[in-house]
């Protein structure tokens, strides 16, 4: 989840918070939306070796735990560690958890059969880094599963909208923005900083970690959810996030 410097000073003050919602199953966009979309991407990991990159209080981790995957978790947020460590502690499902940064893991290279990057590499600066030591902890053959904001389409939260004249040239720039997370009402103590980039940077990134980019698809609520669903009727005008699947 946190793997900036300066999301980090965000993620700290709000790590009691993103326990609640994640351990309450508050946030609506990740239960009945990403959060199976990403599992969907991942596939059977029964007997798989699988790294949750920026696994923040580890609610993912525990979900590959329960289809039979052995779980590693990291994630430079302390707090968020901890609160992994203890829950873990108490629950047992043999998933490890580790306080470091995902552009320098704390693995072997070719440790796992899937690494997952869940809400992650919008916290991320530099993608370069963190991509290649994904890549370098894949074994061959392995897969790469990472959701993001849609680079094409989350212009409100970024602070321009369509209509701007000046949309094209600030569609190019990796753009940092801080802002707060309002999930079921709850807002979150402090805010957290975001960076924006280009669809190509993604391929870029990837391309250079010597990745190959297998599926792309933008997770999605059905029509019937949003006819018969007041809240996926308000809370859904455009895509919003972009799912990638990359093997090595």
């Amino acid at each position: 989840m946190s793997q900036h410097v300066d999301a980090v000073v965000g993620y700290s003050p709000n790590a009691a918070y993103w326990c609640h919602i994640m351990r309450g199953r508050l946030d609506r966009y990740r239960v009945d939306l990403t959060d199976p979309a990403v599992l969907s991407a991942l596939g059977d990991v029964d007997g798989l070796d699988v790294l949750d990159a920026g696994c923040g209080e580890g609610y993912l981790s525990r979900m590959l735990a329960e289809r039979g995957a052995t779980v590693t978790g990291v994630d430079l947020d302390p707090e968020l560690i901890r609160a992994a460590q203890d829950l873990e502690g108490v629950e047992g499902r043999g998933v490890t958890f580790h306080h470091g940064d995902v552009a320098a893991i704390p693995t072997p290279a070719a440790s796992f059969d899937r690494v997952v990057a869940n809400h992650l590499l919008n916290d991320i600066e530099d993608l370069g880094p963190a991509v290649a030591d994904m890549a370098r902890v894949l074994r061959p053959g392995g897969r790469l599963v990472a959701l993001v904001l849609h680079p094409c389409h989350y212009w409100p939260r970024r602070g321009y909208d369509e209509d701007d004249p000046t949309w094209p040239d600030h569609y190019f720039e990796t753009l940092p923005r801080e802002q707060m997370f309002n999930v079921a009402g709850l807002q979150s103590p402090a805010p957290v900083r975001a960076w924006y980039r280009p669809l190509e940077d993604y391929s870029t990134a990837l391309a250079a970690a010597g990745l190959a980019i297998v599926g792309l698809s933008e997770p999605h609520p059905t029509p019937e959810q949003r006819r018969t669903d007041p809240w996926w009727a308000a809370a859904w005008s455009k895509p919003m996030f972009l799912l990638i699947s990359a093997t090595r």
